[in-house]
């Protein structure tokens, strides 16, 4: 043969190898990249569930996908009220936006009994705590806990009846570890509630309906599965193994119908008829003793119309709006002490004293140059600052003294004065800050509340009454630049129908770091 054919030959059976290759990578992808394609697929969206036993609508439930920086998380609430017995479920599990399991917490309360749950990977152990105890298992490959498998379990394959799909969970109540091997028994048409309107007596009907296509999932290890899931991979329906059936619907058919028909059972899962015009601790409600990573709620079908016109369009009728914490990287300050004059003019309006931040009161100056101690980090001395004033100032709502230099001499005040206080504390030390008004959600209610925003290359907000570096997802803004919402604002608030859907306590296995005070 000629060379030339050779080459020629050479040439076709590289290209004949090539795209067999190809081919069968095609048609039969790894595992990995199935992983990395189902994980493109996978929605971030809320879905609400009514609860049932034996036919009975006796409570409400949620699944939510949502993005956090760098991770996706999923949370699952359900709360009944069966027999005079409160049951509240909330599992909380964070993986990274390639699937991999990094962290989950499960808090399941009866009545007065409450028990958590609480799992992380590191390195490639599953470490789970229970109580006080502590162990460890082995990861033996990709994990999934919660609602997440099921919803993998569909998006790594086209879903067929007969299919299986073969995993390795983890039970979040339980924490324990085991190799799932889930089927498809059936395929299904469901028609689906997505919207409900009121009529006159405050009861929600349904007004517009999908038809969706879902497949049975059922598994048994580590807990019993037995689910109805779309195309998308959200539970359409699901039994779970205590009884009680979650179908899906609009949220007003699944939580405000089930709050009428039990007023009592929907207090602390609601916020509307809840918003109180005093602060929590004028109103003698506990202190809070848990910070939230994120907030969701629901407008009511109608607002004061002046309140979306003044607050933009997120507070239209009917919208769902989410609250998350700063992250906690967002606190590294993008500058050093002591600025430059040119700096400072950029900041006048936010590093002046002004009435009620009395930043050049001797008392306060004297005091935050102590802490600030030549340190050139400003959200070192800001960390300080709250840990100072959280030490020295009592929390009194009769003390109300309304000015930072009066909390400064009384060592007293509501949350008004530990935020004024701050803000002029951090004044002095060099660093722009300005006090902020709105509501925080606690038990379900919200109470008019004050704050502080800092600037460390960026405004992060920051509760010195809480202790809160940075303040939670509990607080929702309002004003800015005043600590006091004033009677006309807070007559606006009062009139807010706002629902609390879901709240996500913050995970964290290491306590925040604050610098000591000189």
């Amino acid at each position: 043969m000629k060379r030339r054919g050779v080459v020629a030959a050479s040439v076709l059976v590289a290209w004949g190898a090539g795209l067999g290759l190809l081919l069968a990578r095609e048609l039969n992808p790894s595992s990995g990249r199935k992983l990395a394609e189902a994980a493109l697929r996978v929605v971030p969206q809320a879905t609400y569930y009514l609860v049932e036993r034996d036919g009975r609508h006796i409570g409400f439930a949620s699944i939510a996908i949502d993005t956090v920086p760098r991770a996706l998380q999923v949370t699952e609430y359900l709360v009944t009220d069966s027999a005079g017995t409160r049951l509240t479920d909330q599992q909380v599990v964070r993986l990274s936006r390639g699937l991999a399991l990094r962290d989950f917490e499960s808090t399941r309360t009866v009545g007065s009994d409450t028990a958590r749950v609480t799992g992380h990977v590191a390195d490639s152990s599953l470490v789970v705590t229970r109580g006080a105890a502590v162990e460890t298992a082995a990861l033996p490959g990709p994990t999934f806990a919660g609602a997440i498998a099921s919803t993998v379990a569909v998006l790594l394959d086209d879903p067929r009846v007969g299919a299986t799909t073969t995993m390795h969970t983890v039970d979040p109540p339980t924490g324990r570890l085991g190799l799932s091997i889930l089927r498809i028994d059936a395929e299904s048409l469901f028609v689906v509630v997505d919207s409900a309107v009121a009529d006159s007596s405050g009861r929600w009907f349904a007004v517009h309906r999908d038809t969706v296509r879902a497949w049975r999932l059922r598994g048994d290890t580590p807990a019993p599965l037995d689910a109805w899931v779309d195309a998308q991979g959200l539970v359409v329906e699901a039994t779970r193994p205590d009884g009680l059936v979650l179908r899906r619907t609009a949220f007003e058919l699944a939580f405000e119908n089930w709050r009428m028909s039990s007023p009592i059972a929907g207090a602390s899962a609601r916020a509307r008829d809840g918003i109180v015009t005093d602060t929590w601790l004028a109103s003698g409600a506990p202190r809070p003793d848990s910070e939230l990573d994120s907030l969701l709620v629901k407008l009511g079908g109608t607002i004061p119309g002046e309140f979306a016109a003044r607050f933009g369009r997120q507070w239209r009728p009917g919208n769902t709006i989410v609250f998350t914490r700063t992250a906690p990287e967002r606190l590294r300050a993008r500058y050093t002490l002591p600025t430059s004059e040119r700096w400072q003019k950029s900041f006048t309006r936010n590093l002046a004293p002004a009435p009620g931040i009395e930043a050049d009161d001797p008392a306060i100056a004297r005091r935050a140059a102590r802490l600030a101690a030549g340190d050139t980090d400003p959200s070192v001395v800001i960390a300080r600052i709250v840990a100072w004033i959280g030490d020295s100032l009592r929390a009194d709502a009769s003390a109300s003294p309304f000015t930072a230099s009066t909390a400064m001499t009384r060592r007293a005040g509501d949350a008004r004065e530990f935020a004024l206080l701050l803000a002029a504390m951090a004044r002095a030390a060099g660093i722009p800050a300005y006090p902020v008004a709105g509501l925080l959600q606690l038990g379900g209610r919200f109470y008019l509340h004050a704050w502080t925003r800092v600037y460390l290359g960026r405004w992060v907000p920051i509760d010195a009454m809480l202790g809160q570096v940075p303040a939670d997802a509990s607080h929702l803004e309002f004003l800015a630049g005043d600590a006091d919402l004033g009677p006309d604002l807070a007559r606006l608030l009062s009139r807010l129908p706002l629902s609390l859907v879901r709240s996500t306590p913050v995970i964290s296995t290491d306590p925040r770091p604050i610098s000591p005070a000189p």
